[in-house]
């Protein structure tokens, strides 16, 4: 997984808990031995997984609140500061942002050999509403949620999502509802 999924949960934890918890939730999670997290490196999926689990313990919430504010945490702090080209080539509006999600991760992750980004498509509903499928091998479908949420952030737009479909619950993919003011 790309290092700045780890650099996020690990920002998420030391701005809104502190130094001490983050170390701590390092070492739930085995990762005591990394010193940081480069965000251009890859790194294996079963850390982050491993983060994200020791972050919902030590905090005591369950995984998926643990990784929804994370998500929404990464897009406005650290997505921005460390990838300022991509969050200015994907538009001007939390709306442009989202229908530009599968070209962004390809071009970030385009030098990572072996890398598998997840796959969008779209329905824009006459309501004005849009569905985000999403596919993924490794099914982080509240980080998602979070990050849709964090592109509202990131554009002063307070968005609401919905998850219609779930794979974690059986459906053949993921699909978010995004409502915009």
């Amino acid at each position: 997984m790309k290092g700045i999924i780890n650099k996020g949960i690990q920002e998420f934890i030391e701005s809104t808990h502190g130094e001490a918890v983050w170390n701590a939730v390092k070492e739930r999670a085995g990762c005591e031995e990394v010193p940081f997290f480069a965000v251009g490196q890859d790194y294996p999926d079963a850390m982050s997984v491993a983060l994200i689990q020791a972050a919902a313990e030590t905090l005591g919430v369950p995984v998926e609140t643990a990784m929804l504010e994370c998500g929404k945490f990464m897009v406005p702090n650290t997505v921005k500061r460390n990838y300022p080209s991509y969050i200015a080539l994907a538009g001007s509006s939390a709306r442009e942002f989202l229908l530009n999600m599968t070209r962004i991760h390809r071009q970030v992750t385009r030098s990572i050999a072996n890398a598998a980004p997840p796959n969008f498509e779209y329905e824009e509903l006459e309501d004005g509403r849009l569905i985000m499928h999403y596919q993924s091998e490794r099914r982080l479908c509240a980080v998602l949620h979070g990050l849709i949420l964090g592109v509202g952030v990131l554009f002063g737009e307070d968005l609401e999502v919905e998850e219609v479909n779930c794979v974690l619950r059986g459906d053949a993919r993921c699909s978010m509802a995004v409502t915009f003011p």
